[in-house]
């Protein structure tokens, strides 16, 4: 296991870091992997999102590219694993780091 502010190391790392009002969670790994899935296997899909936001319209509360991008979302996985042990550990670097001690 990785140390106290990078409780998770896999499938994906997770750091956690403090700031004045609480903590951030470093997900750069899982965005990486979102991104290379994006221009390798829905380029086409995100060719068209930015065809759409080019279009000079006037603006009537709804926008054409939403509809691409709930499909894109339903395609692409926005969930991250953390797993067995790995929960427990990023619990508790999180209240450490948020300043918090025991259970919510």
């Amino acid at each position: 296991m990785a140390d106290s502010r990078t409780p998770v190391d896999g499938p994906f790392r997770i750091s956690v870091e403090r700031i004045p009002a609480g903590v951030t969670l470093d997900l750069r790994p899982f965005v990486e992997a979102v991104l290379v899935e994006l221009v390798t296997e829905h380029a086409d899909t995100v060719a068209d999102i930015l065809d759409e936001q080019a279009d000079a319209r006037p603006y009537d509360g709804h926008r054409a590219e939403s509809l691409l991008v709930e499909r894109l979302l339903a395609e692409v996985s926005t969930r991250l694993p953390v797993y067995g042990r790995q929960c427990s550990a990023l619990a508790d670097s999180i209240r450490a780091a948020a300043g918090l001690r025991g259970a919510a």
